[in-house]
């Protein structure tokens, strides 16, 4: 998203974690423009209140990119890393908004999860669609805490913005995000997924289980669109996705040849393997429903409200396929030479 932002000539503040000392930024800094229209705030904190507003000051516009991925864990952990950093973060962030009288427009990033996460519909209604009106129930600090700690985050944010009159909230609800990496510490759950694939967890064969894919390229096209489109005045908004296996996403890695062929899929399980990715799954770092919920579906997903709104048709946008955001998923790799055996997940230590 700062790329984009910052290749489309508009000045990017851009809070960070970390000190400067000890932050990880070299690869915002090395981005054409940065020199010239990024502006870095360090030492800011989503569970501290005031922490962003700084970093604010003068701007028209708010993304607040996501929230921490964290599946499994003690209940402990999963308060503490997911559930507090979604929803006080949010709140945290959206109060900043409310005292940056500059501020009249935020976009978050949800999550598709939070539409659906049960996908067992469309294995026996091939029309089952999933769109901006859906919200998946059911979710708990235990049941998927995941797609819980968004989908309270999403509602609180809702109410905050019908609270007030300063700012409009758009809400992009993103899909599983691959493609090129703009930085090369192979930390987060895209490196994590690939390692995945590179080190035969797919290998000889794959479940024939699946999510919603997008490209990472897609999405901050589209947080850049929210943010400068008139017409997207507020609203929740599923970006440009569409439902992919595990086995396609492997599969996309053959077909080109810069990538490596070894470690792939034959073929995916039979039905009665379910119960063992059940069992498996916590010791990958996966919900241990996320078997049941996604087993052999293949949900439509209808994205046609961001088509109208932000004008994709007369922009003539064609969203990345799998294909190609797999293959430079991989070509990142190759690039900043990413150990498959180093940590993804290390800051959550």
């Amino acid at each position: 998203v700062v790329r984009r932002l910052l290749r489309a000539g508009h000045t990017v503040h851009a809070p960070v974690r970390g000190t400067e000392a000890k932050a990880d930024v070299a690869y915002l800094k090395a981005m054409p423009g940065a020199s010239e229209r990024l502006k870095l705030f360090y030492g800011v904190d989503l569970l501290i209140d005031g922490s962003y507003d700084a970093s604010m000051v003068g701007c028209s516009s708010v993304h607040h990119v996501a929230s921490s991925f964290y599946m499994v864990g003690s209940k402990k952990n999963i308060q503490k890393k997911l559930i507090d950093p979604a929803i006080k973060g949010t709140e945290n962030v959206l109060a900043s908004c409310s005292r940056t009288p500059t501020i009249t427009k935020v976009i978050v990033t949800g999550t598709t999860f939070v539409a659906c996460c049960d996908y067992r519909p469309s294995i026996t209604d091939k029309d089952w669609t999933v769109t901006e009106e859906s919200w998946q129930d059911g979710l708990s600090p235990k049941k998927f805490p995941y797609g819980y700690s968004k989908h309270a985050a999403e509602k609180r944010a809702m109410e905050i913005a019908a609270a007030q009159s300063q700012w409009t909230l758009a809400t992009l609800l993103v899909a599983a995000s691959f493609g090129p990496m703009c930085s090369g510490n192979g930390q987060g759950t895209v490196p994590l997924f690939h390692k995945y694939i590179r080190l035969g967890l797919f290998w000889p064969a794959c479940p024939p289980m699946g999510c919603p894919f997008n490209d990472i390229r897609d999405v901050a096209a589209m947080h850049a669109l929210a943010m400068v489109t008139s017409g997207v005045a507020g609203g929740r908004y599923l970006t440009p996705q569409r439902w992919g296996t595990f086995y396609e996403s492997c599969r996309a890695l053959k077909t080109d040849i810069r990538t490596n062929k070894i470690m792939l899929p034959f073929f995916t399980f039979p039905s009665c393997f379910k119960s063992v990715f059940a069992v498996a799954a916590p010791f990958l770092g996966i919900d241990k429903s996320l078997p049941k919920r996604t087993w052999g579906a293949s949900p439509k997903i209808d994205y046609g409200k961001t088509t109208t709104d932000f004008g994709l048709d007369a922009q003539e946008f064609k969203k990345i396929d799998i294909q190609e955001m797999m293959v430079d998923t991989e070509l990142s790799f190759q690039l900043h030479r990413i150990p498959l055996l180093s940590a993804s997940l290390k800051r959550y230590k």
